[in-house]
């Protein structure tokens, strides 16, 4: 009997020591800073621009890269009324400023609206003097929006806290931008690359590492101004 304790002891000693060495190794492998995403830093900055909402892309109604407009709404352009239903329809705006080269195109949104910023959170404008304030902010300028990430997009983390490791699946622009605005220290983030960067022409880049990923931006960058 005493034997068959010893090698019961001997068999539980053993197990205890592979789970620690597995364990020990998975947090060195999890703990690898090289591959990190690290908050503020150039590539988590310019990833943030890329899947930032598009406050530029309705220029032609609201006139500020301070937010976007929420559609629908209704618009009076050069003294002619006109429904934006969606993006398409800012063409319908370009028709009208068309018409003559001679006018002062003007267009302004009928209030309220609800307004949309970088960040993704929103505001209801119900004055002009909100309006005028609201349209009023820093701007940070170079936004790369017309640059697409491929989704879905897998991020590895591990929690130094709690030593739990996890897979976060980002499946669009405003999950992704809420991912990296949200970085933490206590939490290790790490791209599953590859990951494939479009241009606004269609060609894409595949990236296989953060630095790989860093100038495939870069070579597209140009292409938002």
């Amino acid at each position: 009997m005493k034997f068959v304790k010893a090698k019961i002891d001997i068999f539980f000693i053993l197990i205890t020591l592979l789970l620690f060495s597995c364990q020990s190794e998975e947090n060195i492998v999890l703990q690898d800073t090289s591959g990190n995403l690290i908050s503020e830093s150039e590539l988590v900055v310019k990833m943030m621009k890329i899947a930032q909402n598009p406050v530029s892309a309705d220029n032609i109604i609201d006139s500020t890269d301070c937010f976007s407009v929420k559609l629908p709404v209704v618009v009076t352009a050069n003294g002619e009324e006109i429904t934006i239903a969606n993006e398409t329809d800012f063409t319908l705006v370009e028709d009208v400023f068309n018409q003559s080269q001679q006018d002062v195109d003007e267009v302004q949104v009928q209030l309220p609206v609800t307004v949309i910023y970088a960040d993704y959170t929103d505001e209801v404008i119900n004055t002009h003097q909100e309006w005028l304030q609201a349209a009023t902010c820093n701007e940070s300028g170079g936004n790369l929006t017309c640059i697409a990430f491929e989704y879905p997009l897998s991020v590895n983390t591990f929690d130094t806290v709690n030593q739990i490791a996890d897979v976060v699946v980002v499946d669009d622009n405003m999950e992704l931008y809420g991912f990296l605005n949200n970085l933490s220290d206590s939490v290790l983030a790490a791209i599953a690359y590859p990951v494939v960067v479009l241009s606004p022409n269609g060609d894409e880049i595949t990236a296989n590492d953060n630095e790989e990923l860093l100038n495939a931006i870069n070579e597209f960058a140009n292409l938002c101004e």
